[in-house]
């Protein structure tokens, strides 16, 4: 269980309350980590991240469900932030509150991307669940 009372902790909580972009770091067939910036909604547990189908993260993560998600630092380099976690491709969807609350923090950027909502659901039909199991930085 991670610790969000921690000094740490409380800062990766508002960043994953806050941020709207995370990266989520997968591992290969050749053992190379491929990082990849994502979409995420973050629900004080768990991190849902929808992806296109046949997407290589979905490979990877059927091959390892071990995942990192790393906050983008500061001009510096300082502010890390990462989160290690176990990810599961979702069978099904989401319950609907959770699916809404991620449309709602997305909404500009769906329409940003050039979709509307339906299109973009269609398109970013697969979730995935990470559950969180350790964080780090500075």
């Amino acid at each position: 269980m991670v610790d969000f009372t921690s000094r740490l902790g409380r800062r990766i909580n508002r960043r994953l309350t806050s941020e709207k972009i995370i990266w989520l770091t997968t591992v290969d067939s050749s053992h190379t980590p491929q990082p990849r910036p994502v979409w995420f909604h973050w629900d004080g547990q768990t991190i849902l991240i929808f992806s296109e189908r046949d997407k290589a993260k979905l490979r990877h993560i059927a091959q390892n469900p071990r995942v990192a998600l790393s906050f983008n630092t500061d001009e510096d380099g300082n502010n890390v932030g990462v989160v290690i976690g176990e990810a599961k491709i979702l069978g099904e969807q989401p319950p609907t509150a959770r699916v809404k609350a991620y449309l709602r923090k997305y909404r500009e950027g769906v329409k940003d991307i050039g979709m509307t909502v339906p299109e973009f659901t269609a398109s970013f039909a697969i979730p995935i669940l990470v559950s969180l199991q350790a964080i780090r930085g500075s």
